[in-house]
């Protein structure tokens, strides 16, 4: 046997693992800072810097775990009797424990006093958290969001008999006591065009409603309450005629309800979290509002759902650009690191910037929900359109950078024994859940040709760029204006439009949308943080973000001017920016 090298080899393979991810994520709390005051910051902060330990570490080891040995499906027992019963690995059981127990994720919405707070926990504050919780953990997400959501819907639309019943088993913090929920809409007859679902609700003589068909894409099959379409017998066709029923998976008196699971699905990403194929078979149900209002109580669940998505998808990116950002620092490639290689370093600027807007706009939308649900009708009116834009080009986006980051690892990264792979296929299921981009985009249409929704949103984006006083940024928030200006043009034409014109334009003029926004909020950070302490690096990173988005360089032209990729050390780790810095945008 050859005798063991005595000098010391360098792996040169650095690793995030070990790294709390919110104190190495300055942005964020920067973000929170400027939608939160100052007590609430300083009460969520222990639980910020213990869930970034967890999701740096624990959770991150869990995560991996979980999605090599995926949930399995029981459908007998011992004794041959249907029980459908899902099987978990310990790794998901624990992640369960600490998003429903520990840190109360899907509770704090609806109970007082979760993680001590003294009432409700601030939505920006469960979804800061979350966003720490979905950079090692996506799937279990969607649990936690659907169960919180159930208890929204129930406690909107529900009788008093159920709210009773069941909220209090959707909201709890002991596992022994949790019940999941969920909702199931997609069908074999349509996916996006929910009005050909063909589920249909029957009235027993007694007035029990019992729901006969297939549900086709059942996510958290697991589930023990899924609030589900069917369209009661007579009802007229299309989404009119859909009612929403709440169908628990045991009756009160412990009966196992009338619906089996088929089979799991084999998915891309998303592996830790059980999605079903399920068929009612007379399941019982009960009516959540009134007849003939089913779709449009779904939508608005999902709609409230579209910012959870979006949420994950940024997290995604965020921790895709953590791993490049330590595998670039920390790797040498022709007599220097990786992260002084210019065409990598436009790279790892482009992510950040996407990453920081994201986050901005999803925190910023957690922080209307807060308004909506303390009565602020203009808060309510922006979310209709906040959450599709957000949801659309966030989970699309997040795609992309997920590639990019494989890429920054190369070899390793396609291996499924770093991150990156299931960063990657996680990120694709963002643009499905809750519509495709393009439906997506058309609800952004939608929303501005029913609801008016362009003007709140303009309005909201016009009094952000106001704010914005140091000179060297004026420019860019002109071009903001600008971008708005012609949005406005374009959509005032679209009533006389062709149907056809009218829907390709949609997409284009969501994702403008989304910049204009997200442009507005970093260029009001950045000016935040000019008066708080001189720096400008937040004006530089909106500055950027400007440059990339709504003022697109020439076809050969580089994205990035070279003078203003030297400050991609300064926009990552967060020290000062002179104001000079900003003509290098």
């Amino acid at each position: 046997m050859s005798e063991r090298p005595t000098t010391p080899v360098q792996d040169a393979m650095p690793t995030t693992r070990g790294l709390n991810f919110f104190l190495e994520d300055p942005n964020l709390e920067f973000v929170c800072s400027s939608v939160l005051d100052a007590a609430a910051l300083e009460r969520a902060r222990p639980h910020l810097v213990a869930l970034g330990a967890l999701a740096g570490d624990e959770l991150e080891a869990l995560a991996a775990q979980a999605d090599r040995h995926g949930p399995v499906l029981r459908p007998f027992d011992e004794c041959g009797r249907r029980v459908d019963e899902i099987v978990f690995h310990p790794a998901y059981r624990e992640m369960e424990r600490l998003a429903f127990g520990r840190f109360g994720l899907a509770a704090m919405s609806h109970r007082d006093g979760v993680l001590g707070w003294p009432g409700r926990v601030p939505h920006v504050v469960k979804y800061a958290l979350s966003y720490l919780f979905s950079q090692s953990e996506f799937g279990l997400l969607c649990p936690v969001n659907m169960t919180d959501s159930s208890a929204r819907m129930l406690r909107r639309h529900g009788s008093a008999e159920l709210q009773a019943r069941y909220v209090p088993r959707l909201t709890t913090t002991d596992p022994a006591e949790l019940w999941q929920g969920t909702q199931w809409m997609t069908e074999k007859t349509g996916g996006s065009d929910a009005g050909a679902a063909v589920t249909v609700a029957r009235r027993d003589a007694d007035g029990t409603w019992r729901l006969w068909g297939d549900k086709w894409f059942c996510s958290n099959a697991n589930c023990d309450l899924a609030l589900t379409l069917a369209r009661p017998e007579g009802a007229p066709a299309g989404t009119r005629g859909l009612a929403m029923f709440l169908v628990p998976k045991r009756l009160p008196d412990g009966t196992k309800n009338a619906w089996v699971i088929n089979r799991l699905k084999d998915k891309l990403g998303s592996r830790s979290m059980a999605t079903g194929e399920v068929t009612y078979q007379g399941a019982v149900g009960y009516l959540i509002g009134e007849l003939g209002r089913g779709f449009k109580q779904m939508m608005e669940m999902v709609n409230g759902s579209r910012l959870s998505n979006a949420m994950r998808a940024a997290g995604i990116m965020r921790r895709c650009v953590l791993e490049s950002l330590t595998h670039a620092r920390g790797r040498a490639a022709f007599g220097s690191a990786l992260a002084d290689l210019p065409l990598l370093r436009a790279g790892l600027v482009e992510m950040l910037l996407d990453a920081e807007a994201a986050a901005s706009v999803v925190l910023h939308g957690a922080a209307l929900f807060d308004g909506a649900d303390a009565g602020r009708a203009e808060d309510a009116r922006l979310l209709r359109v906040w959450t599709p834009i957000a949801k659309g080009w966030i989970t699309a986006r997040a795609r992309w950078v997920a590639s990019e980051a494989m890429n920054v690892r190369a070899g390793n990264g396609y291996t499924e024994e770093w991150p990156n792979a299931r960063l990657l296929r996680d990120s694709y299921l963002g643009a499905i859940w809750e519509g495709t981009t393009s439906i997506v985009a058309l609800d952004v249409q939608r929303a501005v040709l029913k609801d008016g929704a362009f003007a709140p949103l303009a309005g909201f984006i016009g009094r952000r760029l106001e704010t914005v006083g140091e000179p060297a940024a004026k420019p860019g928030a002109d071009l903001v204006r600008t971008a708005l200006a012609e949005i406005a043009e374009r959509t005032l034409a679209w009533p006389r439009l062709p149907k056809p014109e009218r829907e390709l334009d949609a997409r284009p003029v969501a994702d403008t949308l989304y910049h204009a926004l997200a442009a507005s909020l970093l260029l009001a950070e950045g000016q935040q943080l000019r008066e708080r302490s001189g720096d400008c690096r937040k004006l530089l990173a909106a500055l950027l973000y400007v440059r990339r988005w709504l003022r697109p360089p020439a076809p050969l032209a580089p994205l990035f001017p070279p003078e203003a990729l030297g400050w991609l050390d300064a926009l990552a780790d967060w020290t000062p920016v002179p104001a000079e810095a900003l003509a290098t945008a």
